[in-house]
């Protein structure tokens, strides 16, 4: 999964300094993500889609612009999209209680420590894990199946096809690991050439050996370090 967040600064050097803070925590989380920077309130506005492309939204209360601010922006932001993100970063702590209004995940007071950052950013993901759940659509030989992403412990590639095992029972599909990594969110990695894992099912790992779900699942030397570093970030997370 791709964090994809928006910034409201109109402060060439508090962007460039929150930036640098992202990057910081995105790199030691192992999580992809991205930024689009808007100056105002206006162009974010003007962005459209219902903002259904962003997970995250980080924006000061007093933004530029007669009589402009955070929350009425974001009051508009709820009208279209009531599970993104929000996130105010402001110097008026006064105003901060306001975010409630608008179901905010939190605030940080301007000038930004890293530390209190960092530790908002986890909360704000935990919360973006928990709203955006996928669905992923199966192909299998009997017909098309639905289903959530929670309800697949882990895939494992056989001859040609790839078997998903989920809550509802096993799926045969055609396709590629790489091609289903596409799909998952960052709750997913691979253990092995073979496999790919849920990690919110991994119940332990010893040696070579994880137990998902009370079945016992690779972890291939070549792998281990990566996949230890995304189960990590994902039990840091949540």
């Amino acid at each position: 999964m791709k964090v994809n967040i928006a910034l409201l600064e109109d402060e060439d050097a508090e962007r460039a300094k929150t930036e640098s803070m992202l990057e910081r925590f995105f790199a030691d989380a192992g999580i992809s993500y991205g930024v689009t920077h808007f100056a105002d309130a206006q162009s974010f506005l003007k962005h459209g889609s219902g903002f259904k492309d962003f997970h995250l939204l980080l924006m000061d209360i007093i933004l530029p612009g007669d009589g402009a601010n955070g929350i009425d922006l974001a009051r508009e932001v709820r009208k279209v999209n009531r599970d993104v993100a929000i996130m105010f970063i402001t110097k008026t702590v006064q105003f901060a209680i306001n975010g409630y209004e608008v179901d905010a995940v939190d605030y940080v007071v301007k000038p930004l420590v890293y530390e209190d950052f960092a530790l908002k950013l986890k909360k704000a993901l935990r919360y973006i894990l928990l709203h955006t759940e996928k669905f992923i659509m199966l192909n299998t030989r009997e017909g098309a199946v639905r289903i959530r992403e929670s309800q697949i412990y882990y895939i494992e590639v056989m001859l040609h096809y790839l078997v998903v095992h989920t809550k509802k029972g096993d799926f045969t599909v055609r396709g590629s690991i790489k091609g289903m990594l596409g799909e998952l969110s960052a709750s997913f990695a691979r253990s092995a050439n073979s496999y790919v894992v849920n990690l919110r099912h991994v119940d332990g790992i010893r040696d070579n050996v994880l137990t998902v779900h009370g079945e016992a699942v690779p972890v291939t030397k070549s792998y281990k370090a990566e996949f230890l570093r995304a189960f990590n970030a994902y039990t840091g997370v949540m």
